[in-house]
């Protein structure tokens, strides 16, 4: 079950990363937008099943609410509340426009924001059992 929940936590990081090239790669502001867009489905399907697993093995193990758990369900509302501050900037955003660079700082400093996050209980959770 320890398995099932490591791997989504993976691929959240793989699709932030790779969020963080596309934001730096691609140079047509229409087509960014757009796939910010679309992958924000992706994004939301892997914290889900984080969220489910995670709560799936706290039920199954018993298990208290100790200073990992509690970091891992701050974390999730942290990554929540960048992901939606993220969204709402691209939706408000308009391409074509000179301050679209403005939001592709914004964005990326998001996704910046998420990856430490995700980086931070990652390496620091193991070490709190």
């Amino acid at each position: 079950m320890v398995q099932l929940h490591i791997w989504p936590v993976i691929g959240l990081a793989g699709l932030v990363v790779l969020n963080i090239v596309v934001i730096l790669m691609q140079k047509d502001d229409g087509k960014l937008k757009k796939y910010l867009r679309i992958q924000a489905t992706a994004w939301t399907t892997l914290i889900s099943m984080i969220v489910f697993t995670g709560a799936s093995i706290m039920a199954y193990l018993h298990l208290d609410f100790s200073l990992k758990i509690v970091l891992m369900i701050v974390a999730a509302v942290a990554l929540g509340s960048l992901e939606l501050r993220r969204h709402y900037v691209v939706k408000d955003s308009r391409p074509g426009n000179e301050c679209f660079a403005n939001v592709r700082k914004n964005v990326l400093r998001y996704y910046i924001f998420q990856l430490l996050w995700i980086l931070m209980i990652g390496g620091f959770a193991p070490q709190l059992s």
